[in-house]
C-alpha cells in the first residue's frame, strides 16, 4: 500500500516537472497562462527510487503492464518515467493525458492534451480530449469548438460526434444532432451512449413514437438505466401513464416510479392523475417524501385556481 501511494505521489509530482521544463524557465501553455517550473536537479533525485528503469521501452512496457493489471497508479508513473527520455514525445503525453482522466484529475489532463497542441494544434485526439473535458465542466462553446476541430481533422472520432450531437441539441438543432448521431452510429453502431442520445434526441424534436421504438430497443438490449428512464418520460409523454410506471419501476423505487410518473402528468396538465400518482408515490414511501408532497401541493395548489 505505501509503494502504491509513493508511485502515485511521484507520479504527479513528476508530471508537473515534465508538463513544465527545468529550473528558472517558463512555459506558456496554448491558453496564454504561465506555469512555474520543477528544478531538474528535483527530479532526479526522484528517479532514484524503488522504481528503476533502464530505458523508455522499459517504461513503457511496465505501464502496459500496470495498465493491463488495473493499477492506474503505476500506468501513470511508469508513463511519465518514459517520459524522461523524450519530453516531446506525442504519444506518450497523450498517453499521460487519457491516464489522468481515468484519475480525475482534470485540470492535468487538460494542461497535457495542451501540450500535445503546443507541438501540434491540429492535433485530432488531444482536441477531443481537451473538448470531452470541457464539456464535462459545462463549457459548451469551447467544447463544440475543440470537437469541430477534432473530427475535421479524424472523422474516425465517434465520441466526438456524439457529444457533438448532444450539444446541438442543448442549442435545439435537432436535424444537426441527427446527423451527427448517425455518424458516431456508422462508426460505432453498438454504443450504448449513442442509442440512448439519439432516442432522447428524437423526444425533444418531438418524434415521440420514433424515440419510444429507439429507446425500447437500446433498453431491452442493454439495460441500462438511463435508457429505461428515457423510455418512461417518453411513454409518459405520449400518455401512456400505466407503461411509463412500469418502466420507472425497473430503476426506481415504488415512490420513485410514481413520483416521477405524477411530474410527468403534472407536465401534460392532467391534473386528476398527477394528484393519484403524487398520492400514491407519499403512500408507497416509507419515510417523508419531501419531493412529492411539494409536488402535490403543487397539483392541489393549481386545480384550487
Amino acid at each position: 500500500m505505501i509503494e502504491l501511494r509513493k508511485a502515485r505521489f511521484l507520479a504527479i509530482v513528476l508530471c508537473f516537472g515534465f508538463l513544465y521544463g527545468c529550473a528558472g524557465s517558463q512555459t506558456r501553455n496554448s491558453d496564454g497562462a504561465l506555469a512555474d517550473t520543477v528544478g531538474k536537479e528535483n527530479l532526479d533525485l526522484l528517479f532514484a527510487t524503488e522504481f528503476p528503469v533502464a530505458s523508455k521501452q522499459e517504461a513503457i512496457a511496465k505501464s502496459n503492464l500496470a495498465y493491463r493489471d488495473g493499477d492506474i497508479d503505476k500506468a501513470l508513473f511508469y508513463s511519465v518515467k518514459a517520459l524522461k527520455y523524450d519530453v516531446t514525445d506525442v504519444e506518450i503525453l497523450v498517453r499521460i493525458a487519457h491516464l489522468h482522466v481515468l484519475q480525475g484529475n482534470s485540470r492535468m489532463a487538460a494542461r497535457t492534451f495542451n501540450l500535445v497542441l503546443a507541438q501540434d494544434p491540429s492535433h485530432p485526439e488531444s482536441l477531443e480530449g481537451l473538448g470531452l473535458l470541457y464539456f464535462e465542466a459545462d463549457q459548451a462553446d469551447k467544447a463544440r469548438h475543440h470537437l469541430e476541430l477534432a473530427v475535421a481533422g479524424d472523422n474516425s472520432l465517434w465520441r466526438s460526434y456524439n457529444v457533438l450531437g448532444v450539444l446541438a441539441d442543448g442549442r435545439r438543432e435537432h436535424g444537426l444532432a441527427a446527423e451527427y448521431y448517425s455518424r458516431a452510429l456508422e462508426i460505432q453502431p453498438d454504443s450504448v451512449s449513442v442509442r440512448i442520445n439519439r432516442g432522447y434526441s428524437n423526444y425533444l424534436a418531438g418524434d415521440l413514437e420514433t424515440a419510444a421504438r429507439q429507446l425500447y430497443e437500446v433498453a431491452s438490449q442493454s439495460n441500462h438505466p438511463k435508457a429505461w428512464r428515457n423510455l418512461g418520460v417518453v411513454y409518459a409523454k405520449l400518455g401512456w401513464y400505466d407503461e411509463a410506471l412500469k418502466v420507472f419501476r425497473k430503476v426506481e423505487g415504488e415512490a420513485n416510479a410514481y413520483n416521477r410518473t405524477g411530474e410527468i402528468a403534472l407536465a401534460n396538465k392532467e391534473m386528476s392523475l398527477a394528484h393519484d400518482y403524487f398520492s400514491e408515490a407519499v403512500r408507497q414511501s416509507p419515510v417523508y417524501f419531501a419531493e412529492a408532497e411539494r409536488n402535490l401541493a403543487r397539483v392541489r395548489s393549481e386545480r384550487g385556481r
